[in-house]
């Protein structure tokens, strides 16, 4: 399965060789640093406890919002227009930390609209290149669905090594893996 989005260092070109240097045996999966989550919907799902973790607290709000009620989040992007005029508003609001100030799913909307619009998922050049936002729906529904079991954080990682970290616990962090202590 896909990612509902692109976001910058995004493991998309990584994931299987991820995949195939995970341990053979495991029982908690911790993406530390999240971001569009490529190897967590790419992995075979239900076999172990999954964490995915991101200090973005706009991109774990967004996370939150998928898996909870995409519904009401595709309600909100149903009628926004890719344009020019309308990035550059939600970029300012988003470099001024304003985004916070919204109540969730306004705040994913307006969080997934600035990545969906951006070039390369930046956050602060518009893409200008025609998009749909209705052709992400089956996505989000998608993701919502691969997401009912998994446990969204918003830590820093070392706050959630600590609380993660046992001998069965298996940490994606980056490019790198972790695995009971030991960088594989």
């Amino acid at each position: 399965m896909n990612s509902f989005m692109s976001w910058v260092g995004g493991k998309k070109a990584l994931r299987d060789e991820i995949l195939k240097r995970f341990p053979l045996k495991y029982q908690k999966y911790i993406e530390v640093f999240g971001g569009a989550g490529w190897v967590l919907f790419h992995k075979e799902p239900g076999r172990d406890f999954e964490v995915w973790n991101d200090r973005n607290s706009n991109l774990t709000n967004l996370y939150r919002c998928v898996r909870d009620n995409p519904n009401k989040l595709k309600y909100k992007l149903k009628y926004v227009l890719n344009s020019r005029e309308d990035f550059m508003r939600l970029a300012s609001l988003h470099k001024k930390g304003l985004f916070a100030r919204f109540h969730d799913y306004d705040r994913a909307a307006k969080f997934y609209q600035l990545i969906r619009y951006s070039y390369a998922s930046g956050l602060d050049s518009f893409a200008s290149q025609p998009h749909s936002m209705w052709n992400n729906f089956p996505q989000i529904d998608m993701a919502s669905r691969r997401l009912q079991s998994v446990i969204i954080e918003n830590q820093d990682f070392e706050t959630l090594i600590r609380h993660y970290g046992s001998p069965v616990s298996f940490f994606l962090l980056r490019s790198s893996l972790l695995c009971d202590g030991k960088l594989l």
